[in-house]
């Protein structure tokens, strides 16, 4: 089998990664974009993505100029304010896209509220937890079904390597990535 597809290295990383994060399963990317995509790519067109509207630039520019083409609609908000993330909520609204601390102005948002909120409608969260990583917060153990790392940064040694990951202990989520 070719090494990209099942390698016994990558899968110690995953299964240490997830376990970090007290999830069931870890996927590896060649990057924290990578890993972002594949994360989007599970959507449909028509779906909805509500995301926080302070995030890394990169990530914007991927939901806005290559995702929102296939059809995927995205609204941005304040997701520190309870409230607008609510009122961004649509019957479409299928994933709740949230970066805290936020990149690049260190925004705090409470991920159990949210979480809460979005279980409620029936809405997926992903939490981008690179700037905190699992030292200072578990998104999981607050409510989040997934969990995005640019490994690149904090986790990796801040550029000693390139890498992204995605944990999660939704057996349904871990199958479609």
């Amino acid at each position: 089998d070719y090494s990209r597809t099942v390698h016994p290295t990558r899968q110690a990383l995953e299964a240490n990664l997830a376990a970090l994060e007290g999830a069931k399963f870890g996927l590896c990317f060649a990057s924290g974009m990578a890993a972002t995509s594949t994360v989007i790519e599970m959507l449909e067109p028509g779906d909805h993505v509500v995301s926080c509207n302070d995030l890394y630039g990169g990530i914007y520019r991927a939901f806005t100029k290559v995702f929102e083409r296939f059809g995927i609609k995205f609204s941005f908000v304040n997701a520190t304010d309870l409230k607008a993330v609510e009122a961004a909520m649509t019957p479409k609204t299928k994933l709740l896209w949230i970066e805290t601390p936020s990149n690049p102005m260190l925004q705090i948002t409470d991920i159990k509220k949210v979480c809460a909120l979005a279980r409620a409608k029936g809405v997926k969260v992903a939490v981008d937890n690179t700037f905190a990583t699992p030292v200072l917060q578990r998104p999981l153990d607050l409510g989040a079904d997934l969990i995005v790392h640019s490994t690149t940064k904090y986790l990796g040694g801040h550029s000693d390597v390139v890498g992204g990951c995605v944990v999660t202990s939704d057996e349904e989520i871990y199958h479609k990535l």
